[in-house]
């Protein structure tokens, strides 16, 4: 994805099936990567999400909060992201 902008989800590996199948449906909105990084204990997932579709990215995440595991979101530039 070009100029794509880049999420951390922390969550489990059994929801971020759920969670992707929910974006999928969501024709190139955002793009979840399999692959994580541990960061602070929790496992992140790399989320690419499309270039003007940040705002509604983030409304189906909150939505998606209510119901399944997401404990932290975090965009790339966040400073809790910076390596201690």
């Amino acid at each position: 994805m070009n100029d794509a902008l880049v999420y951390w989800l922390a969550t489990s590996e059994e929801e971020i099936h759920f969670i992707d199948a929910i974006i999928s449906a969501y024709d190139g909105m955002a793009a979840i990567r399999r692959d994580f990084r541990l960061i602070n204990g929790q496992a992140m997932y790399k989320v690419y999400v499309s270039e003007g579709m940040e705002d509604e990215f983030l409304d189906v995440m909150n939505r998606l909060r209510e119901t399944s595991a997401i404990t932290n979101l975090l965009r790339d530039d966040d400073p809790a992201l910076a390596p201690v």
